[in-house]
Parts: structure tokens; C-alpha cells; sequence
């Protein structure tokens, strides 16, 4: 009966540092795979306010923002907010677009309980990735008696996602009142790009080519055993 051939203990180091140099090799061809989340747009730095309008149970108020050729997913959406009367539930809803205008929620934020007269942040948990290349509106309302207003500039918004474009509801969301360009109200959204993975052509031929190396040596190696 042939006896079983063991690797040596040469082989078994040397087998052991190919594995971890696959594991490198991985992480080092593989380039684009961190993001975090960076404003995608942004009207309140830089920004002065030269006005405001009035968010309740029936007036909803709206603003455009966009994406580039990446998809995101949205972090957090930072108001500069003013006036909070009666109390109640103040929500932001992210919608998409349809013909210009605000269409369905994709899913509200998370309000932060407290409000102040300036920078107020909503968080998202469940908003779902937004596509590529698309309109999708922030909208300010409230679930019962309470009202805020929302600070307006006449900046250009930054960000990828710039728009000035922002839209009114009278009839808590039922219909829209048209867009008015010009005048965005005061945001930050905060979203991280969903990055696709790119292989460096220079070092997968590096890491080939010291894969292949090891491979012939530890081949030669087991020869002489």
C-alpha cells in the first residue's frame, strides 16, 4: 500500500503564507470600497435666510434634491427650523419624484425630539437605497395640531444634489401646487454613495505574479522531498 505523503514542514509555512498573502492580495486589488456619508446637498453653509414658510397638518412644503450616477443611501437630513408652535409631531418624509413633483414616501425620518431655532437633524433607519441618477423631494409636515417654519435662501444650493426647487401642498399631500425655482429651503442631506468595487489592473498583475511565484517554488520544493 502506497504510503500517504505528508507536506513538509517547508511546505506547510510556506502553503500557510500564500494564504495570507491571498487574503492581501484581495484587499489590495480591489480599489473604491470605503464611503461614508458626506453631504449630498446643502443650502445652509454659506447660506443667509431671507425667509420662511409654514409646515402643518395640511401645508406640507417640499425640496428637491438629487442624485448623481451612484446610488445612495440617506444618513440624515438637517433642517434649520424656526417659530415650533403647539407642540405635536413634526415629520420629514423623504418622497421620489414623479413629473416634477413630490410622488410617494419612501419612509419618514427619525425627528430629534427636541427642537431648536436653527439646525434640527432627522436620522434615517429605513429609507430605502435611492437610485441612480433621480429626483427625490425632503417634505415637512405635521401629524396633528403643531406647525414650524422652515427657513428659506436665496443661494444656490452644493452638493451633487443640487436643486432649487421646492414645492407646496395645501391639502396635507393630496395634491401639489406646482414648483417654485429660485428660493430652496435651508437642508443638508447627508447620504453615503453605494460604492462598486474596481479591480487595479497594476496590482493584480503584481499579486498574480507573486501568487504564481510561490506556487513554482513550492512546487520545485516538493520535488526535492
Amino acid at each position: 500500500m502506497p504510503t500517504a505523503q505528508h507536506p513538509s514542514p517547508y511546505s506547510r509555512s510556506l502553503l500557510g503564507r500564500i494564504s495570507t498573502w491571498g487574503t492581501a492580495i484581495v484587499a489590495a486589488i480591489l480599489i473604491g470600497q470605503s464611503a461614508s456619508a458626506a453631504p449630498i446637498y446643502d443650502s445652509i453653509g454659506g447660506s443667509t435666510s431671507t425667509g420662511s414658510a409654514t409646515a402643518d397638518i395640511n401645508n406640507w412644503l417640499a425640496n428637491q434634491f438629487k442624485t448623481n450616477a451612484s446610488t445612495y443611501t440617506v444618513n440624515s437630513v438637517v433642517l434649520n427650523l424656526s417659530a415650533l408652535t403647539g407642540g405635536g409631531t413634526i415629520n420629514v418624509d423623504i418622497f421620489s419624484d414623479v413629473s416634477g413633483t413630490p410622488g410617494s414616501s419612501l419612509g419618514t425620518l427619525t425627528n430629534p425630539g427636541v427642537f431648536t431655532v436653527g439646525s434640527n437633524t432627522f436620522t434615517a433607519s429605513a429609507i430605502p437605497t435611492l437610485a441612480a441618477s433621480s429626483s427625490f423631494w425632503v417634505v415637512l409636515y405635521s401629524g396633528d395640531s403643531g406647525s414650524v417654519n422652515w427657513l428659506q435662501t436665496g443661494s444656490t444650493p452644493t452638493g451633487v444634489g443640487s436643486s432649487t426647487d421646492t414645492n407646496r401642498s395645501t391639502n396635507g399631500g393630496l395634491s401639489w401646487l406646482g414648483v417654485v425655482s429660485g428660493t430652496p429651503y435651508m437642508m443638508t442631506v447627508n447620504a453615503t454613495a453605494t460604492v462598486v468595487p474596481e479591480i487595479d489592473p497594476a496590482s493584480f498583475g503584481s499579486a498574480l505574479s507573486l501568487v504564481l511565484g510561490s506556487l513554482t517554488l513550492l512546487e520545485r520544493r516538493r520535488r526535492q522531498v
